[in-house]
């Protein structure tokens, strides 16, 4: 399979050459960068980062819910607080890392131009007599309110005198009860231009309505309750090397949220990585991880396969995505012509997936 982008010129098909070397002059493991004679550089591999997306809703029970149904006729008032999670979504991000088994040394003409090459961070090769656009790295999201949080009301600010001095919960939950009833008599005769006062104007009325829907709202919550939301994020690392059927990425409870695979505690949750077979086979690894050296001046790009990510439990599926991974791809070569005397082609590589982006002569 051949990249459009591509011209023919540049390609020597998909036969290469590997010679493992080391690194001359020291002990120490062979390393990417850029000297005035050579450049080392690694080929990414494919890393997918799995966002997991929670909301828990925290119930606290109201301080008078057991007198719920008898004065006001509230039915099914939960009387214990209780912690519920559950998952909203599931994103996979697919991220480069250096391919440990994929390093490659070119070494420079001593004629003609010398060409530019830029190395991430971490000593992918991004481009060649160009610079490469970088891309923002994603940032894991932090715990935010999943709505704009309220203002937060206290109910014993509209408590009467005569509540806070009760004898009694089952006195002061009476009592508050009889002035949720003194509000929602005093907004019916309001909104029905029965009430002794009523402004003329429409702000301060929707004022007055506003703050009696506030005050009734507040006293309910003694006895219905108060439940808070927010939102949770974690991320799960995965890098494949082949395959996978029903690997255990996390476990989830309703009650605990994102566990670990080995907290029992939680329901199991897998990942398939089913490769769509881009090729007939995968290319033996370069020589258990040892820097190899291209032949002939050749410049080493990937071309990546494509997988179909799922992420999913026993009762249902949380996300399903094709993704390009660049390990179950091949490994092709550029030709020499570009680090000839006219060694000016511009060319970009993805520095996720190791494939060409644009080249330009």
């Amino acid at each position: 399979m051949k990249m459009n982008i591509i011209k023919s010129t540049l390609l020597m098909g998909l036969a290469l050459s590997y010679t493992p070397i080391a690194a001359q002059g020291t002990s120490a493991p062979y390393s990417p960068g850029i000297t005035q004679d050579a450049v080392s550089y690694w080929l990414p591999k494919t890393k997918l980062t799995v966002t997991v997306t929670t909301r828990k809703s925290t119930f606290k029970p109201g301080e008078f819910s057991r007198y719920a149904e008898r004065y006001l006729r509230m039915n099914n008032v939960k009387d214990k607080a209780e912690e519920i999670w559950e998952i909203t979504s599931v994103d996979i991000t697919p991220s480069g890392i250096p391919d440990k088994e994929r390093l490659y040394t070119l070494n420079f003409s001593a004629k003609g131009k010398r060409p530019y090459f830029e190395l991430t961070d971490q000593g992918i090769l991004a481009a060649v007599n160009t610079q490469a656009q970088k891309e923002p790295t994603p940032s894991v999201a932090k715990p935010v309110p999943a709505q704009p949080a309220l203002k937060k009301v206290n109910p014993q600010d509209y408590m009467t005198e005569e509540i806070l001095m009760a004898g009694s919960s089952a006195k002061m939950a009476e009592l508050v009860a009889k002035e949720i009833y003194n509000i929602r008599e005093s907004r019916n005769a309001i909104t029905r231009g029965q009430a002794d006062f009523v402004p003329t104007d429409g702000e301060s009325l929707k004022f007055m309505l506003e703050s009696l829907n506030e005050q009734e709202s507040a006293l309910l919550t003694l006895f219905s309750g108060t439940s808070d939301t927010e939102e949770h994020t974690f991320t799960i690392d995965v890098t494949p090397d082949a395959p996978v059927t029903k690997l255990l990425l996390f476990r989830f409870s309703s009650k605990l949220g994102v566990l670990p695979v080995d907290n029992l505690a939680g329901e199991p949750v897998w990942i398939d990585i089913t490769d769509k077979k881009m090729f007939d086979s995968y290319q033996a690894p370069a020589g258990n991880g040892k820097t190899v050296k291209s032949s002939a001046q050749f410049l080493y790009y990937r071309i990546p396969g494509r997988a179909t990510i799922n992420v999913y439990n026993n009762r249902l599926s949380f996300t399903e995505q094709d993704v390009q991974i660049a390990q179950f791809g091949n490994v092709e070569v550029i030709s020499s012509t570009i680090m000839g005397r006219n060694a000016d082609a511009r060319i970009v590589f993805d520095t996720t997936t190791g494939n060409v982006k644009s080249i330009n002569e």
